[in-house]
């Protein structure tokens, strides 16, 4: 009986807790919203993003209120239409979102929303609000993770997809360009070959079949140019690490001896457009001239991620940093320039900084479908 009562006390509480959190849905979207600005996340890059992202934490929120108010069980059911809603859209705009953002907005929603149930919860009994807290916690935890989950998956085949339709796209041009380069040099070489067998058959001029030989020499060398032009092509089209050899060649100029210096790029830098390419290289620069010239750090860290229709970009010392609010600090003409030069490529760009801590940088650029094979070009120092 002591049991059953307990239940309904429970119950009642859920019953608030669930309420109140129903009513708060919106100030917790907005708040998320908020937040997810204030990191520069590419969830609220563009409207379309944005609104996929709001419906997914809509769903996590109702999921909660599913879990105080019918248990468990009806939270699981709802799980599984978030997780269905989850993958029908990450097929769609969500799916292009990386990961690391994914993780740092369910991070960000879940702050926001435990913090909001705990002032809703404050007034209720303390053994009933515990519980009940924690019926919430476990749902809110379990619906973030089915997001994650989906969402990589979701990531990773459109990676794939993306992969397979440059490759295809290569292996067209490639044999476009094979069909009316090396085809039509062989095509001639043939041509003045069987010219050549018919002088012979006519008993021709030997002039005549000299001149036929020439030809069928030059159709032949040119093939030779244009197969040696195409395997060089190739092996150059292969490297990954230019941008880095770059930027490291450029920081063992400049930096002391007990600087421990990282540099990392990963992808497959054909992906980057020349422009791209150049100002990347340009910001990256920059940040490094800083922190070398000005942080004093023991240590430098740069990592960029190439993907077929973005780049990410995280840099950060441990130097002497700066105070963000200070108009006489190390926020320079240098440090405009890398916001600059980052937005005139419609990128996001996000810095800051902690004195005697140290200065992070994480920048994002899209890029243009359809970016062409190219040889990095390290632009002239400015």
């Amino acid at each position: 009986m002591m049991k059953t009562q307990q239940d309904e006390y429970v119950s009642s509480a859920a019953r608030q807790l669930e309420n109140r959190l129903s009513a708060g849905r919106d100030e917790i979207i907005s708040r998320f919203q908020d937040s997810l600005i204030s990191v520069c996340s590419p969830l609220v890059s563009t409207d379309e993003l944005w609104s996929e992202a709001r419906e997914h934490a809509k769903l996590v929120l109702e999921e909660c209120c599913e879990s105080l108010r019918n248990g468990t069980d009806a939270a699981a059911a709802a799980n599984i239409a978030l997780s269905l809603s989850v993958g029908l859209s990450t097929r769609g705009i969500l799916q292009t979102v990386h990961p690391a953002d994914t993780l740092r907005s369910s991070g960000l929603l879940f702050q926001i929303t435990l913090q909001y149930l705990i002032n809703a919860a404050a007034d209720l009994p303390p053994e009933q609000s515990s519980e009940c807290l924690g019926r919430a916690v476990s749902a809110l935890n379990h619906s973030l993770a089915t997001c994650l989950q989906v969402s990589a998956a979701g990531y990773d085949a459109y990676l794939l997809n993306k992969v397979e339709q440059t490759a295809n796209s290569h292996r067209k041009r490639l044999g476009r360009d094979l069909h009316d380069h090396l085809g039509n040099s062989l095509a001639m070489a043939h041509r003045y070959l069987d010219l050549h067998e018919l002088a012979v058959e006519q008993d021709q001029p030997a002039e005549k079949r000299e001149r036929c030989l020439a030809r069928v020499r030059e159709a032949l060398d040119e093939a030779g140019d244009y197969t040696r032009g195409l395997i060089s092509d190739l092996r150059v089209s292969t490297g990954t690490r230019r941008l880095a050899d770059a930027l490291r060649e450029y920081a063992e100029r400049h930096q002391s001896p007990d600087v421990e210096l990282h540099i990392e790029v990963n992808g497959d830098e054909s992906w980057l457009p020349q422009q791209h390419s150049e100002e990347l290289f340009l910001v990256l620069r920059e940040f490094l001239r800083n922190s070398l010239t000005h942080a004093r750090p023991r240590t430098v860290a740069l990592k960029v991620d190439v993907a077929p229709h973005r780049v990410d970009c995280f840099a950060h010392d441990d130097g002497d940093g700066f105070d963000m609010d200070c108009p006489s600090g190390r926020r320079g003409s240098g440090l405009a320039s890398m916001r600059e030069r980052t937005i005139g490529l419609d990128g996001m760009f996000f810095l800051s900084s902690t004195p005697g801590v140290g200065t992070g940088m994480r920048m994002s650029l899209p890029l243009p479908q359809g970016s062409s094979v190219r040889t990095f070009k390290e632009p002239a120092t400015s």
